[in-house]
């Protein structure tokens, strides 16, 4: 017999499709599935998904790399053959140098200031967390804390516009890098540093003007009734966005410390594969080949430079040029959706997939009964042929609230 669906047999059916999840790995039990491990294609396709992380891995290692690699290897090349061909009194440079002092120099303040660098980027995470979620609460504070029909719908519009121009200015803000302590050491470069800086200071006064309206708008909740514990929450989330917010900007703004990543990048680049040629060299005489030493030479060189630009990546991790970055502009973007988005609408598409996964027949359509399977109308491993995108229907609505882009035609020259 066929029932209509319900909210009560829509969480019921849910709730039924799947069983209780209980992991015995959690609990230190370790599984052995005897018929998983006779299972051929099961293994084929674990060898290949294997083989293929393998294939990524060197991948990535050659996208870690930069010119400080090739510089690194021209002088790892011109050392080896050096030390190896250059003789004094008919003996050649060869000597079993100890690693031990590059260990203590060189490894282990790269990988200190590599911990640092990533701690830092964990943080400006917590922060872009923090400002996704403000931004919407802030509107939902404006939208539904108090009843339909008391604040005006322009007032909504100009909190939108005003959230819409935060997050611009901040877009404007953390993408284009930094390049101070490139540059400051040479001449001819006052001018364009100090382009940098008036076009930052433009950005940041920009964004504090936006705060500034963000935190006047409750005025007009004020007027329409909203009692002072309610006003004075909202004023509390308009404060905790803008801490969040600089809190990110000094991450953007600053480093960690630049005497050990100056040290870390010429003793990586230049000092040891010059000065430890002898090594190599007495390596060449051990395997009788140069050609053996060499390519040992230059994989444990690159192996150094590719940790030291994976430190240098993490310096600034807004700029989009590291592998590890904070996609600080896909995750604005996500909060331009939740502003705009229409719930309802999202909610809905949503429901619909969720219960078709779930063997839980869309609103419109009738539920069998677990004896009535004749009646059913959607097959419980059907797919919906057209789903709802998440994102393409929560696209900023109506266009006469786009902002203009706020960034300067001058901030460019940063990138």
């Amino acid at each position: 017999m066929a029932v209509p669906l319900s909210a009560g047999n829509f969480a019921e059916g849910i709730r039924n499709s799947r069983s209780a999840p209980f992991s015995l790995h959690s609990r230190g039990v370790q599984l052995l599935d005897t018929t998983r491990l006779l299972d051929v294609p099961h293994q084929l396709k674990s060898a290949s998904r294997h083989l293929r992380d393998l294939l990524s891995s060197l991948w990535v290692f050659v996208l870690i790399q930069s010119w400080l690699s090739v510089y690194n290897v021209l002088i790892t090349i011109s050392s080896c053959a050096f030390y190896s061909y250059y003789h004094i009194n008919h003996t050649t440079v060869a000597y079993n140098l100890d690693w031990t002092l590059v260990a203590f120099v060189i490894i282990l303040p790269m990988l200190g200031f590599t911990w640092l660098a990533f701690r830092r980027r964990e943080e400006a995470l917590q922060d872009l967390v923090q400002v996704k979620s403000l931004l919407l609460h802030i509107y939902l504070a404006h939208r539904d804390w108090l009843p339909a029909g008391s604040v005006s719908s322009m007032h909504q519009a100009t909190v939108q516009q005003l959230l819409f121009s935060l997050v611009d200015g901040m877009r404007a803000y953390f993408l284009p890098p930094r390049f101070y302590s490139r540059h400051y050491p040479y001449t001819g470069v006052k001018k364009k540093m100090m382009r940098v800086a008036t076009e930052r200071a433009k950005l940041v006064r920009g964004i504090t003007a936006s705060f500034k309206k963000l935190s006047r708008s409750s005025e007009v909740l004020q007027k329409a009734g909203l009692p002072d514990a309610q006003l004075m929450h909202l004023s509390t989330q308009v404060f905790q966005l803008q801490c969040a917010f600089e809190r990110m900007a000094l991450v953007k703004e600053y480093r960690t410390p630049q005497g050990i990543r100056a040290l870390a990048r010429f003793y990586v680049v230049v000092f040891i594969p010059l000065f430890f040629g002898p090594y190599y060299a007495d390596v060449r005489v051990g395997a009788h080949s140069f050609a053996f030493a060499l390519f040992l030479a230059i994989l444990l060189n690159l192996a150094l430079v590719g940790l030291l630009n994976v430190s240098l990546a993490l310096e600034d991790p807004f700029d989009n040029q590291g592998l590890d970055g904070i996609y600080v502009d896909e995750a604005l973007f996500e909060a331009e959706q939740a502003i705009a988005m229409d719930e309802d609408a999202e909610l809905a598409g949503l429901s619909d997939q969720v219960g078709l996964k779930a063997g839980v027949i869309p609103a419109g359509a009738m539920m069998a009964t677990p004896g009535d399977q004749t009646n059913r109308k959607v097959p419980l491993d059907t797919a919906p042929s057209e789903s709802k995108s998440m994102l393409g229907a929560t696209s900023r609505e109506p266009a006469a609230l786009l902002p203009p882009s706020s960034e300067p035609a001058d901030i460019q020259t940063m990138v």
